[in-house]
């Protein structure tokens, strides 16, 4: 199967799957029920060309890889299909290690993984793909092994940004081994930026980067050509990832301070950006989307009544693909605006994790795992395909042959910034996001105010029994 038929199908499954996670703004859920003890009836479904591979190691452990259904699977094939095809060929380079494949469910893998970490004596997997979030739960409860040894400085220096090798570490040490990941963007209308003039102010060349300056002549045209413009909505956390971004970057602000110690949305920086939302709601230009969900957003925008949503990833393109050639609308992609041209974006990331054992040939053999996957020429560009997103590396390049929108998300990979979902209370926080943007849009506050009292409360989600982490 060709990279790009993967592309279509891994966009549609395997990468809305993975961010389901997450949000509840994606349009669909790939499909999963129980989890899948891997088979050799399984097994017979994937077949692999006779190649003579050199054999790397002799050394002789039996270990477990425990994942979530985030390869897209050739058609007609179960979960955990491709995966164990993926063990077949790593055999034969290690051959005398067994590994043995458990596919969780998203619906209470993560459940069934914390009552194995809760019960005395429980199973644990050597190996998870998952997400920095959960990994990085699973750090603070020193679970995990150290894999330091795996980002040598040919590793480090390839890895896209910072924020991605950030979101790979604990304090640190570095308890994910990165994968594959995806930026959260927005989507315009592309006949109403083109009828108004908008699209002569907005840069469609590499990553499409921009300005809050360009952004705001942008919704100008738009309302002087009478579209209805998009909203800023906050009735619920699915999508909040969207407003956040939104926000922090219309001035170069941040969600947090450097050290991720305490919240910033009082800062100059994310003021002005509120007030400018406020003014730009007097004028029409952004919707009070206070009685919104994100999903409304982007069943508005799939429908055709608004120019812009603030809400947008390749799972909603690919689940409203049908809805968006009924409606006639045709998607422009494009980063959050920034007041530098350069944004700090939010994104998903996909990588495994170790859970450490006082057995130094399975804790070897993981690593050996771990590093056939995300490595090896005959698997890791195909592996970054099927999870539905784009590399991490640099050294990868383009992997879906020149298509527009898969380089544009490809070009934005280094801007993906800090990666908030693992500090403590982040959770609790998001109600407290949205709770403030209602108050603000709806006037009951202040932006001064709202803000304020969001920062108090945030902040005492970060701490356990009054001590800072």
């Amino acid at each position: 199967m060709s990279q790009m038929k993967f592309w279509k199908k891994g966009l549609a499954l395997g990468l809305c799957g993975a961010l389901l996670v997450s949000t509840a703004a994606c349009g669909g859920k790939k499909k999963s029920d129980d989890d899948i003890e891997v088979t050799e009836s399984t097994k017979e479904t994937t077949t692999e060309p006779e190649t003579t591979e050199e054999v790397v190691s002799d050394l002789s452990a039996e270990i477990s890889w425990w994942t979530y259904p985030i390869f897209v699977q050739d058609e007609g094939q179960e979960d955990g299909t491709y995966e164990q095809s993926l063990i077949d060929r790593f055999n034969k380079k290690y051959p005398n290690i067994k590994v043995n494949l458990k596919v969780l469910s998203y619906t209470d893998g993560p459940e069934q993984l914390q009552a194995a970490i809760d019960a005395e004596g429980g199973e644990l997997p050597n190996v998870l793909l998952d997400e920095p979030g959960r990994i990085s739960g699973y750090a603070k409860g020193d679970l995990l092994s150290d894999l330091g040894d795996l980002f040598t400085e040919d590793v480090t220096s390839d890895v896209v940004s910072e924020g991605i090798l950030d979101a790979c570490k604990n304090g640190d040490q570095y308890v994910m081994y990165p994968l594959s990941g995806s930026n959260y963007v927005m989507a315009f209308n592309r006949s109403m930026i083109e009828d108004s003039g908008a699209i002569e102010l907005m840069n469609r060349e590499g990553a499409c980067t921009w300005t809050t300056e360009a952004f705001e002549q942008v919704l100008e045209r738009l309302d002087n050509s009478g579209f209805n413009s998009g909203m800023l909505f906050c009735s619920g956390i699915a999508g909040d990832y969207a407003t956040r971004s939104f926000l922090t970057n219309l001035y170069d602000g941040s969600l947090m301070n450097g050290d991720e110690t305490a919240y910033t949305m009082d800062s100059d920086e994310n003021r002005q950006a509120l007030n400018k939302v406020k003014e730009w709601m007097d004028k029409g230009w952004i919707l009070n989307g206070s009685g919104s969900a994100g999903a409304d957003a982007v069943a508005s925008f799939v429908e055709g009544n608004n120019a812009y949503c603030l809400l947008w990833s390749l799972p909603q393109a690919i689940s409203n693909a049908e809805a968006l050639a009924q409606n006639g609308v045709n998607v422009v992609v494009m980063p959050y605006p920034s007041a530098d041209g350069t944004p700090s974006l939010e994104y998903m990331l996909n990588g495994f994790c170790v859970f450490r054992t006082e057995d130094e040939q399975k804790e070897q053999a993981s690593r050996y795992l771990i590093d056939f996957l995300c490595n090896d020429e005959s698997v890791a560009v195909e592996n970054v395909v099927r999870s539905g997103a784009f590399p991490v590396r640099s050294s990868m390049g383009d992997i879906y042959g020149g298509n527009e929108e898969a380089q544009l998300f490809e070009a934005l990979m280094p801007y993906s910034g800090t990666y908030y979902n693992k500090v403590n209370g982040f959770e609790e926080m998001r109600v407290y996001w949205y709770q403030m943007l209602g108050e603000i849009l709806d006037g009951e506050y202040s932006v001064n105010d709202a803000t304020s009292s969001f920062v108090e409360y945030a902040n005492k989600t970060l701490t356990k029994d009054g001590e800072k982490e």
